[in-house]
């Protein structure tokens, strides 16, 4: 049954999203259609409520698989996983869980997580957003950037600093109803790549919101935020690997046509040296995140490892292809040179490429 989700997905990406992700990078839409089918499609049926090594392999396979055409899309599609099913599954109450999780699921309702902030980006320690306890609740004052998904959510994770007088600092997070008195959702952003997936900043002026809408009901926000990050970057690497599999497939089918004039481009040596070094490090990098996978996904340094790999690979990956194949590949029908641009992000959100190498050479520090 996996198996065979997987295999529709992959299918309907390779048949349906390959036409409809150069539409929507024209129009910078929502594609409503497409995600309703995905989940239609059981996007995320084989991780809730088994989630286990193979059922969340299978879910990064989808992931990838959408990726090879339309990696907006997949980015709607996992930032519903991690920025909502995720931390309401992991951490949430049971009223919790039964008031959001289920239409959550079911995409009747999307959720969107807001840690990002101007001057802290997604450093936790930094962030200026704060929630003061008040009678009855909480009132949460500040500004999120860069949220995804916030222009469709209808329910919000908001990341805060704890106002406390002379004590170590305390993270929560608290769930936010969109339409909350206020809580402003800003101008949908333009964007460079992935124009379908919808992104705005938030303004949070004083929102009160009950005890019940403290996440899990405890002040843990450090530990879930850590964890909602991680459960992120792994499926941003997954996406990586799509967009490079999906540029080094576009690549193949180009230099091997038969030629009027003198040999086909693959078989010039130098083409087919680069184009083995992509093919390594694509193998590396699948090998890398199913190690983590397998192993400790909960582990932060090499979560960091296997993105920051992919992530790079993406980047290296379209841009070797674009010199490659030449004024081809500046071409908008081909598809290149927009997954050119949508590789970019993958070195931005779920975390910098910075701040990973930061996570990794901690330890040394110490």
């Amino acid at each position: 049954m996996m198996n065979d989700t997987v295999d529709k997905i992959e299918k309907y990406a390779d048949e349906v999203l390959v036409g409809a992700a150069r539409y929507y990078d024209q129009v910078e839409e929502f594609p409503e259609e497409h995600v309703k089918k995905l989940f239609d499609l059981g996007f995320f049926e084989s991780l809730y409520p088994n989630n286990t090594v193979t059922n969340y392999q299978a879910y990064l396979a989808n992931l990838s698989n959408v990726s090879h055409h339309f990696p907006a899309l997949a980015s709607i599609m996992l930032t519903q996983e991690s920025h909502a099913l995720w931390p309401f599954s992991q951490f949430g109450t049971e009223e919790q869980q039964a008031d959001y999780f289920n239409q959550l699921l079911t995409g009747q309702q999307f959720g969107a997580f807001a840690l990002n902030e101007e001057h802290s980006g997604s450093d936790y320690t930094e962030m200026e957003t704060v929630a003061r306890k008040v009678e009855g609740g909480w009132q949460l004052t500040g500004a999120k950037q860069y949220i995804s998904n916030a222009p469709v959510a209808e329910v919000f994770l908001i990341a805060a600093r704890i106002e406390q007088i002379n004590e170590e600092d305390t993270y929560g997070v608290f769930i936010v109803r969109r339409q909350v008195k206020g809580f402003e959702i800003g101008l949908t952003e333009e964007k460079m790549g992935i124009k379908a997936l919808p992104v705005a900043s938030l303004v949070l002026n004083e929102v009160f919101v009950a005890e019940s809408a403290l996440l899990g009901g405890q002040l843990n926000g450090e530990q879930q935020i850590r964890s909602i990050l991680n459960r992120n970057r792994l499926a941003v690497t997954a996406q990586a690997i799509g967009i490079s599999e999906g540029a080094m497939k576009r690549a193949l089918g180009y230099v091997s046509r038969k030629r009027n004039i003198g040999k086909r481009l693959i078989d010039l040596q130098n083409t087919q040296y680069k184009l083995a070094e992509i093919e390594t490090k694509l193998f590396a990098a699948n090998a890398l995140l199913n190690q983590v996978v397998m192993t400790n996904p909960d582990d932060e340094r090499l979560v960091a490892m296997a993105k920051l790999t992919a992530s790079n690979d993406a980047i290296e990956t379209t841009e070797t292809i674009i010199s490659l194949v030449g004024g081809y590949g500046y071409m908008k029908h081909n598809d290149i040179e927009r997954l050119i641009r949508d590789a970019k992000i993958t070195a931005i959100y779920g975390s910098s490429s910075n701040r990973l190498r930061k996570i990794i050479a901690d330890p040394w520090t110490k």
